[in-house]
């Protein structure tokens, strides 16, 4: 398949492109800035410059891809944080213009969906209420609205990832994919990639959200 990754410069993305073009795909991975990626070279690779969140240059980045792969996220801030829902927004008008791209992967986060499912006392009554309402209040909400928009989107075939805490490994691990909510604490970069890029083979997930988990950390 052609495939665009937003948020290609990622840790994430990163893993995505690569993952992507070892299965035989033809991807264009999109970045806001123009420094080169760290992809080895491949014919079956290019880059692309645009702006998701302002709508800048994603018309162009999507225009021949088959399906759009968005890793785009930020930090934690108490700054009003947008480029979930506009980003999203963006690739999705930019898709409907494009007469080819009708899949889309987006990752959202365990933690959008609240309450999570009981874990322990301390983790149900300090932890998760203080990432949510405190310091990752504007995230979650920016999410919730991507999420919140993507289900009034009948006409393109989108499937949300919620992993959840990501973090770095070396290498893709045998991951399950709980439901609506991961089931343990952690996601593997790495295991969210692959499971976003299997989803190009997959039609179960389609307007629906998965949770890609990591059972045990691989470095």
């Amino acid at each position: 398949m052609k495939v665009t990754v937003f948020g290609a410069s990622g840790p994430t993305g990163l893993w995505v492109c690569l993952l992507a073009l070892a299965a035989g795909h033809e991807v264009t991975g999109v970045s806001r800035h123009s420094q080169p990626l760290p992809v080895p070279k491949s014919a079956r690779f290019r880059q692309a410059q645009a702006d998701a969140q302002s709508g800048e240059g994603v018309l162009e980045a999507v225009s021949d891809a088959e399906a759009v792969l968005s890793t785009l996220g930020t930090p934690y801030s108490r700054d009003h944080i947008s480029i979930y829902s506009a980003g999203t927004a963006n690739i999705v008008a930019a898709m409907r213009a494009s007469t080819r791209s009708r899949r889309l992967v987006v990752v959202s986060s365990g933690m959008t969906p609240y309450p999570p499912p009981r874990m322990n006392p301390l983790a149900d009554h300090v932890i998760f209420p203080f990432l949510h309402n405190v310091l990752g209040k504007t995230l979650y909400q920016d999410m919730r609205a991507m999420e919140k928009l993507l289900a009034e989107v009948d006409d393109i075939d989108w499937t949300i990832m919620r992993p959840g805490r990501l973090v770095n490994s070396g290498c893709v691990s045998n991951y399950r994919l709980d439901g609506d909510y991961p089931r343990t604490a952690s996601t593997a970069r790495a295991d969210l990639a692959a499971a976003i890029v299997d989803e190009l083979h997959r039609s179960d997930h389609i307007h629906a959200a998965v949770s890609p988990t990591t059972v045990r950390i691989r470095r």
